[in-house]
């Protein structure tokens, strides 16, 4: 996914906002541990004007040992009353190998909704998993109310299919 140029700092700023997240909610370092991959986008752009919008970003997959397991990313359009343009961490936690080999195969489906995780008061909270993904939503000025991911727009690309 990202030019050869660029993996070095995609790499290091996935690692940052992995311990951005694991230093501001407390289950996460476990939920991890657990998982079968973890996917990190420090910065996703997210824009809305009263009834349509989207989101865009890349990052990491990585195993839970830290390992990195491909690229993903993630493009959507979506319907709702929604309004302004803000950029946020998101942190997705991949359930189990079944949910992975989804991913891989780029075959995921359904959809997911964020958990706000606000650091100035170090608050965050949990919630199931949906269609094997959960997400976290890292606070930032502009935080719209909550993020919604239609899976079929998250994408996986192979370590050893980068050029």
């Amino acid at each position: 996914m990202p030019a050869s140029a660029d993996q070095s700092s995609f790499r290091q700023e996935s690692a940052a906002a992995k311990a951005w997240f694991e230093q501001n909610t407390s289950v996460l370092r476990a939920q991890i541990k657990n998982s079968a991959a973890y996917i990190t986008f420090p910065s996703v752009g997210q824009w809305g004007a009263v009834v349509t919008g989207g989101q865009f970003g890349r990052r990491v997959v990585s195993r839970p040992d830290g390992r990195q397991d491909g690229w993903s990313s993630i493009n959507t359009g979506s319907l709702g009353l929604q309004a302004g343009v803000h950029g946020f961490k998101m942190l997705m936690v991949v359930q189990d190998e079944a949910t992975l080999n989804r991913l891989r195969e780029n075959k995921l489906s359904g959809s997911v909704s964020g958990v706000v995780v606000v650091a100035e008061s170090g608050t965050s909270a949990t919630a199931p998993f949906e269609n094997g993904i959960e997400v976290y939503q890292g606070a930032s000025s502009g935080l719209m109310a909550g993020v919604n991911i239609g899976l079929e727009y998250l994408r996986f690309e192979h370590l050893d299919e980068i050029k």
